[in-house]
């Protein structure tokens, strides 16, 4: 499980004195486990990607003020690093087309099926954000 192998890491990080992984992969694993003592993988992934998009929020914030943001870099190389491999942009226009050529009306209304059968098939590797510009384009 995602859980205990963000544990066994963050273990390590103490062994190593790595400050910058233990506090993160401690913080992670209290957030994880809020809900739930051992949570399944996908409730781990979504406590990862919050993160991350916190991570991208305070990036963006401190590079408009001209300020280093290298441990937050850091942190985001950090926390990818246990998220599913991402589908290739070529991958998901494939799966997208693919989709698309099997509805019986090619329609903008037709967006929430395309997008729910993506999720349905590539699940927690699907980049929604990508997925969305690719189907409105593809029903457009």
């Amino acid at each position: 499980m995602l859980i205990e192998r963000i544990r066994a890491d963050r273990l390590a990080a103490m062994k190593a004195r790595d400050e910058l992984r233990k506090n993160l992969l401690g913080t992670l694993v209290a957030a994880a486990t809020k809900d739930a003592k051992v949570p399944d993988d996908a409730a781990v992934t979504r406590t990862i990607r919050s993160f991350l998009k916190s991570l991208e929020e305070t990036i963006a914030l401190l590079e408009s003020k001209g300020q280093d943001a290298g441990p937050q870099r850091a942190e985001r190389a950090i926390l990818e690093a246990y998220l599913p491999r991402a589908l290739t942009q070529a991958e998901l226009a494939a799966s997208v087309q693919e989709i698309v050529a099997g509805l019986p009306e090619r329609s903008p209304k037709a967006i929430g099926q395309v997008m729910a059968a993506l999720k349905a098939r590539h699940g927690d590797a699907l980049d929604a954000r990508a997925a969305s510009a690719l189907v409105k384009a593809a029903l457009g």
